[in-house]
């Protein structure tokens, strides 16, 4: 009844929590919201800042580039007057009127006289046209009453087409005539067009949930947009632009195309400018703060959940350590619970003597049990490590800075095991109290991993010892130099280029395997033999004088007996160093002797075969 009445009351205390949690996350979302609606104002006023520059910028540039334009324009109307009075003859000729047009780039030529009166260019249409012909015309009125004045129109359609033109006319230096050239001013047209309002609000950082809409002053008609509404009216889009101000930024709540937003806007000269921001991608915004704190306020409650349960589950860890200790023991071939303390054991899995060793002497004696369990199993080589290792009187000591220790030992019957002390707690000293010490067999692991430590060091072809077990075997007599009785052997097989030639590759193996069996009987059980590459071997032995002549006969003789399936004959060439010959030489230098050595009689043995060197 108390146990259920603690848990009803820990349940109501939960949900305390809880309510308080998703007040305080409204309370919190509802403040970010108002926050985020005030920075998007903010947001609005900056963006209606840059778009008013923005604006200014544009028609500055414009501005600079017509009058650059207009000065440009009078220079070629110079230019053609210039030429004009160099070629006479192309005055009338409105071909080559039309070639000097097209070399300076220019669209119109037209001539005029002294009372403005078009006689001669490009178009012949416009012949007899004058200031007088109309608006256009009149505006180069002036030119009549001073010869040295010099006039460019701004872009206008002409009269006749209705074509974007810009007109530039000059005083040839006689005062004879006047030079007009038209061109279209395709450059500053584009920049036009570029400058146009949909192009400036398109130029525009933008973000998610943000449009801006800039709209002609008199009509409301939107000319720039970053949606798909330019040719509407602000009023169709659901914005009422009546009462403001101009040049005063306004703020509103409203609808646009339906969707509710925070709108800035500005009227500013012949524009209206709007900046309008999703009220709903505000909300979203503010979703994902809200929400790290409903979920701090879940993680909180969740860890005093946890810490609730925790103690509960700490009244049964013992029976759920039980559990995976009976199921450990399967795995292992022995597993037992020492107390140090106590000096008790408990057996959770045995095999054999082991079993029967704790049935007799009982768990109240660990440390007795421990070492029968070891003098009854262990082989005689390893058993003085094995009882050091097992030794309870200084396993606490052993094990003061570290969880686990390990032995690998030889038993009498299973061959190599693991054997292993793992703790499972500490006093207050923070000694070892209770360890579980297993046994396992890694016979086969052991096996495999001797496999590859002699697959390291071993001749694939001949099984003698490679190259790199030849060259540590060297570096180890560096630190520790041989005895007397050391011999260096060096040894080539002879002809083995010959075999490989005539008669294969699979001959010259053959005779390789020969050489290196011949070596192996005779050598291998005073020392090593290695296959440095090739033909090439090398034996570095221990033994006395007067054996080493024995065991040089006995090769001798082993290899003039040798015959193989494909090759009939062997030959090695040798060179015998011994420790006692040459004591002051260390093993690299007895290397080098035994190599000299061996190619003396190398040269001697093709001497006296007969075989040139060379086929070798």
């Amino acid at each position: 009844m108390g146990k259920n009445t603690k848990e009803i009351r820990f349940v109501h205390v939960i949900m305390v929590v809880c309510v308080i949690a998703v007040i305080i996350t409204c309370a919190t979302y509802g403040v970010l919201v108002y926050n985020n609606v005030n920075q998007a104002q903010q947001t609005g006023e900056v963006l209606l800042g840059q778009m008013c520059s923005l604006i200014e910028k544009n028609q500055a540039a414009e501005a600079n580039m017509l009058v650059s334009l207009k000065d440009e324009y009078i220079i070629r109307a110079n230019v053609v007057a210039y030429m004009l009075e160099n070629h006479e003859d192309a005055e009338y000729d409105r071909n080559k009127l039309n070639k000097i047009a097209r070399l300076l780039s220019i669209d119109e030529i037209h001539l005029f006289d002294t009372n403005g009166v078009i006689y001669s260019g490009t178009e012949p249409k416009y012949y007899g046209l004058s200031f007088e012909s109309g608006e256009q015309m009149a505006y180069f009125k002036p030119m009549l009453s001073n010869h040295k004045l010099a006039m460019c129109q701004d872009v206008t359609p002409n009269t006749a087409e209705e074509k974007e033109m810009m007109y530039a006319i000059a005083w040839d230096s006689k005062g004879q005539k006047m030079v007009q050239v038209g061109i279209e001013p395709i450059r500053l047209i584009n920049e036009l067009k570029r400058n146009e309002m949909s192009n400036v609000v398109n130029s525009m950082p933008i973000f998610e949930n943000l449009d801006i809409y800039v709209a002609d002053g008199e009509t409301e008609e939107i000319i720039g947009a970053t949606d798909k509404t330019e040719g509407m009216t602000l009023r169709q889009i659901g914005m009422d632009c009546s009462g403001i101000d101009k040049f005063t930024i306004c703020h509103m709540n409203t609808a646009i195309n339906g969707r509710e937003s925070v709108c800035s806007i500005l009227k500013y000269e012949n524009y209206v400018i709007c900046i309008a921001q999703s009220r709903s991608g505000i909300r979203k915004e503010c979703v994902l703060p809200a929400s790290m704190i409903l979920g701090c306020l879940v993680l909180a409650t969740v860890i005093l959940l946890w810490v609730y349960k925790r103690l509960i589950r700490i009244q049964k860890e013992q029976m759920e350590q039980l559990m995976i200790l009976t199921t450990m023991s399967e795995i292992y071939y022995s597993m037992h619970i020492l107390d140090l303390a106590e000096n008790s054991i408990v057996e959770y899995s045995a095999q054999n003597q082991v079993h029967d060793i704790v049935q007799e002497y009982g768990q109240k004696d660990a440390k007795e049990v421990v070492q029968k369990i070891m003098q009854a199993t262990m082989s005689e080589e390893y058993l003085e490590r094995g009882l050091q290792f097992t030794d309870l009187t200084t396993l606490a000591d052993r094990l003061s800075d570290k969880q686990t220790i390990y032995q690998e030992l030889i038993g009498k019957n299973v061959g190599w095991i693991r054997m292993a002390f793992v703790v499972l707690s500490r006093d207050e000293d923070g000694r070892a109290r209770k360890v579980i010490c297993t046994t396992q067999i890694i016979d086969e692991e052991k096996r495999k991993e001797e496999k590859l430590i002699r697959d390291c060091v071993t001749d694939n072809l001949t099984h003698c010892y490679n190259r790199r077990a030849y060259e540590s075997d060297l570096l180890s007599y560096a630190d520790t130099p041989p005895e007397q009785d050391f011999v260096y052997v060096s040894m080539d097989v002879n002809g083995l280029k010959t075999v490989n030639d005539m008669i294969g590759h699979a001959a010259g193996d053959e005779l390789l395997l020969g050489a290196a069996d011949c070596m192996r009987k005779c050598f291998s059980s005073y020392g090593r033999v290695y296959r440095l590459g090739g033909d090439e071997f090398v034996a570095m032995i221990t033994v006395e004088r007067k054996q080493l002549d024995k065991i040089r006969e006995e090769f001798e003789s082993m290899m003039k007996n040798w015959t193989g399936e494909l090759v009939n004959a062997l030959s090695v060439s040798c060179g015998y160093v011994t420790k006692r010959e040459y004591p002051d030489l260390t093993v690299g230098e007895m290397e080098k002797e035994a190599d000299k050595k061996m190619y003396e009689a190398k040269a001697r043995y093709y001497k006296e075969s007969g075989i040139e060197r060379r086929k070798r």
